[in-house]
């Protein structure tokens, strides 16, 4: 039996495992890409304060009248860094392997795939986990055109603006499809743009916003089958991102490889609290 040596390890490096898993896990996040990072305040603490500054009031500048200073108590809210996850493999013959590109890239998206859906789905867990701006359908896994509008009525009473590119709608894969039958999102002359839904079986956009099915919102019982909600709703940060470790294990004569990510996220708002951007669409039965 050939010896493991450093030349037929050397293109084992951790580098480049990292590097192959990150771009699989980037092409899977989807929700990652739409909240509000803040990533960048993560530098060794295990949680980041993000100050929730309140709108201010004008007033009235009156003639010889000196400034008025407000002078603002702003609350925070907290990010955990609390969520380590990690994808583990022990492969063996490591050399062939790695000189095949294929089987290489089996591996690597395997791994990637698995940390961005862990990720997705603790996210869509804090979205759907929002308690206010609540519309209960009227048939489950259906949502019609008018408890749509009566949830992006919640988000106006609020100043949010549900056509600035900055609002995401996600549903199960049963509501998405009912919406693929609904004449107000897909048909040409009731939409009145250039979209052809029925032509292409994606509904892309509905009132302006994106729309994208997920198996993260469940089906049935009285589950969230979707969610309408703003960049600004949730903050995200990442103590660190996809990094890989290997070791050789002689006893299984393999290389062990770890990938791992530590990151965490919260509500703008507090789940109670209506002004956090975030319309539910429940589920009765």
């Amino acid at each position: 039996m050939a010896n493991v040596t450093k030349s037929t390890t050397d293109v084992f490096l951790g580098e480049m495992w990292s590097d192959a898993v990150l771009e699989y896990a980037q092409k899977r996040m989807q929700l990652r890409n739409q909240i509000t990072d803040f990533s960048a305040l993560a530098t060794g603490a295990d949680r980041i304060n993000i100050p929730q500054v309140k709108e201010d009031t004008k007033r009235d500048k009156s003639a010889d009248s000196a400034v008025t200073y407000d002078a603002n108590t702003d609350t925070s809210r907290t990010i955990p860094l609390d969520q380590h996850i990690y994808e583990a493999k022990r492969i063996e013959d490591i050399a062939q392997v790695q000189s095949n590109q294929s089987l290489f890239e089996v591996y690597a998206s395997s791994m990637g795939y698995s940390l961005a859906k862990g990720v997705e789905a603790y996210l869509a867990g804090k979205i759907q986990g929002h308690t206010q701006n609540l519309v209960t359908l009227a048939t489950d896994d259906i949502i019609l055109p008018a408890e749509l509008r009566a949830g992006l009525e919640l988000l106006l009473d609020q100043n949010y603006d549900y056509t600035d590119g900055d609002t995401f709608f996600y549903a199960n894969p049963k509501a998405y499809m009912n919406l693929m039958g609904q004449g107000d999102f897909t048909e040409a002359q009731k939409r009145g743009d250039v979209v052809n839904p029925i032509v292409n079986g994606s509904v892309m956009e509905i009132y302006g916003m994106p729309v994208y099915p997920s198996t993260d919102w469940s089906e049935g019982g009285t589950n969230i089958s979707g969610s309408v909600f703003k960049r600004e709703s949730v903050y995200y940060a990442e103590q660190f991102g996809v990094r890989s470790q290997s070791a050789y294990d002689i006893d299984h004569l393999a290389t062990s490889v770890v990938v791992d990510m530590l990151f965490g996220a919260t509500l703008s708002h507090p789940e109670e609290n209506a002004l956090g951007g975030i319309v539910n669409f429940k589920n009765a039965s």
